[in-house]
């Protein structure tokens, strides 16, 4: 296995009297897809935020390539390499598709002749070129998806943080983006951390999984250990085979 590329070291989050993570240990390694998998109300989305500098942490740390990114601003964060999509799409309204491109391609690691080709060039990329004058709130929710992804593609990660890019996506959008994640993976040589609520799909894509519940790390392993585990079973306890490659959650 590579180095490790982050490294989240007893990482606790408060929001008053809730305690959402609870001493958080995760390494990922350089060129590894791991997922995170968890019921709502983990915690999954919090430690996006938190690795990304969008709330501070009460407890722990959070490096990348070295870097503690424990009090770093999120704008900060993205210039060392790290770059997330969100649950939600948020566009910039406004803005025509190419021109929320050309916005992330203006971080300090952005190197080019060219910034408006190398948008281009992210958008066909994405399946999004024919659409990049077209302004970016009149995209459907699928192709929002995409815009989030060439988005964060446009400041030059080597990790890339995916919250829920399956969701409310049909069968056949789900298909074309996890190709293009893998191509991502592959041909880009990038890491990717991924929280995903479609298990299929999932299963499919990470070779690693971190499974929370309640806040807290109950197991880590390759998919076919975690579907296969009582702890993570327990978690899902009330769902039609939640764990089986073929559910759909």
């Amino acid at each position: 296995m590579s180095r490790a590329l982050l490294e989240i070291q007893h990482l606790d989050k408060h929001f008053g009297g809730l305690h959402v993570l609870k001493d958080i240990n995760i390494s990922v390694a350089q060129g590894e897809i791991v997922g995170i998998l968890g019921p709502n109300g983990a915690g999954k989305t919090t430690l996006f935020n938190l690795i990304t500098g969008f709330i501070p942490a009460d407890e722990g740390h959070v490096s990348f390539r070295g870097h503690s990114l424990r009090k770093m601003k999120s704008n900060a964060i993205v210039g060392l390499g790290v770059a997330r999509t969100f649950q939600l799409c948020r566009p910039f309204v406004g803005l025509t598709v190419l021109e929320n491109v050309l916005v992330g391609s203006l971080g300090p690691r952005v190197k080019s002749d060219d910034l408006g080709q190398r948008a281009m060039d992210l958008l066909d990329q994405v399946g999004l070129l024919a659409k990049a004058h077209t302004p970016s709130e009149l995209l459907s929710y699928g192709d929002l998806r995409r815009l989030e992804i060439a988005r964060a593609l446009a400041t030059d990660p080597e990790l890339l943080l995916l919250d829920e890019p399956f969701a409310g996506l049909g069968s056949s959008e789900i298909e074309a983006l996890s190709t293009l994640i893998r191509q991502l993976h592959k041909e880009q040589k990038l890491t990717i951390l991924l929280i995903e609520h479609r298990l299929r799909e999932f299963m499919q894509l990470v070779s690693r999984v971190v499974a929370i519940d309640f806040g807290e790390v109950i197991a880590e392993g390759s998919p076919v250990d975690i579907v296969n585990n009582p702890r993570v079973i327990e978690a899902y306890i009330g769902k039609q085979n939640p764990l089986s490659p073929s559910h759909d959650a």
